[in-house]
This record gives structure tokens, sequence and C-alpha cells, in this order.
């Protein structure tokens, strides 16, 4: 049943391809920063309405408006699919594409009749943003997918050092991703 399930959110997404470009996506990159050096961060996607109201449609079996039990664990494994994407994840040090470790799907949930996922993402190795900039975006290069940051930024920082970090918009030199943002701390 389950691999039903991703075959045909695999299938919708082909279509939805197929009909109008792409999923729309709002993202954002959580980076809890209470030392220079991160390991990890968090990510966060609110899918558009069309798409959140199908995938609603077909896990809230109840129709209570919430993802409970059963009905968020599928939806859950549904959403690791996007690991054959790399979750659309873009990340550079010092300019180096750099690829992350391992992505989590923590949770995911309904609000404003949106679906929300929450992700952690596992660095390689160690960040030292005093001496290094990490490089974050979202980008689908097949252009399925529409990943726009969320109206706040596309990185919030938060910890004891967030206020001595500088997250710098940039423009991005390929189609796919709407722009960098480069985070460094300088004490």
């Amino acid at each position: 049943m389950l691999r039903f399930a991703i075959s045909c959110l695999l299938s919708f997404f082909t279509m939805v391809a197929l009909a109008h470009p792409h999923v729309w996506v709002d993202t954002q990159y959580r980076v809890k920063v209470d030392s220079t050096q991160i390991d990890r961060l968090e990510a966060t996607w609110s899918l558009d309405l069309f798409t959140s109201t199908s995938l609603i449609a077909e896990y809230d079996i109840d129709a209570n408006g919430e993802l409970e039990g059963q009905e968020k664990l599928d939806m859950l494994e549904v959403l690791k699919s996007f690991e054959n994407y790399g979750f659309f994840i873009k990340m550079k040090r010092d300019g180096v594409d750099f690829v992350q470790k391992k992505v989590q799907v923590m949770d995911v949930r309904i609000r404003d009749q949106m679906l929300w996922m929450r992700m952690v993402i596992d660095l390689p190795e160690k960040v030292d943003l005093q001496t290094s900039t990490l490089s974050l975006a979202f980008g689908d290069d097949e252009l399925y997918f529409a990943m726009e940051p969320m109206e706040e930024g596309l990185v919030r920082l938060t910890g004891t050092m967030a206020e001595i970090c500088t997250p710098v918009e940039r423009d991005a030199e390929i189609i796919s991703v709407a722009y960098w943002v480069d985070v460094t701390c300088q004490p």
C-alpha cells in the first residue's frame, strides 16, 4: 500500500509538472548558532495550497485537519521520497559544493490548510563560521519544483551567537535557485 502511495505521489508530481512546470514550496533554513562551529541545521518547507490539498485529502483519512498516528507516519514515509533529489538542498563551503551527510524528516503537519514539513540536516563535518562561509540555497535543477524563500527570508539564525553572525543574500547563477545566503560569524 505504501509503495503504491509513493508511486501515486511521484506520478502526481509528474502530471503536475507536465500540466504546469512547478510545485511551489516556501523554504527556510534554521541555523542555531550557540558556537561558531555548526554540524547541523534545520529546514522548513510549506507546500503550495494545490499540492497540500491533494496530499491532505489522500492522507488525512478522518478528515479532521490534522495528521495523527498512522496518517502522519504514512505522510512522513511519502515525503522521504524527496531523498532521491537530495531534498533540493544546495550548500557550499567557501564556494565549493558541500553535500549533506544525512537529512531526516522530523515532522509534518497541517497549518492554515498547508502541508508543512521540518527536516534536520547533518553536515558532513563541522563548519567554523568564524573562518568559513557556509552558503545555502534550495533548487530543483529539473525545474518541476519552485523552491522559494519564505517571506521572512531563506535563513533564520537563532542561538546565543546569532547576533554576531551575518546572513548575506547574493544572486544565484543558475535559474533553479532563487538566491543564495552566505553565513559567517565574526565576533
